[in-house]
């Protein structure tokens, strides 16, 4: 189940368009959700925004934009890499 109030509001703009726009089941915007809160949180720990390391405390709702802008291909890679080792 998707919460919006704990997304940044760029990520529920992104859902919103999904579902209506694009026509993406609900199913297929969820685990969008998902994999966008798991990036996002991947990435605070990445940036040292934050000292927790458990996912599942993680917040993103202050995951602006000028932060987002600086993720780099090397971040995202950094992020597969995670992903890679770390299988769900």
């Amino acid at each position: 189940m998707i919460n919006p109030d704990q997304n940044p509001e760029y990520v529920n703009s992104f859902l919103d368009y999904s579902i209506t726009i694009l026509n993406k089941s609900p199913n297929s915007v969820k685990e969008y959700n998902y994999d966008l809160n798991m990036f996002l949180k991947y990435m605070k720990i990445h940036f040292k925004l934050t000292k927790e390391t458990d996912f599942k405390k993680i917040s993103v709702k202050d995951f602006n934009l000028d932060t987002l802008k600086k993720i780099t291909l090397e971040d995202i890679h950094s992020f597969l890499s995670y992903l890679a080792l770390n299988q769900r």
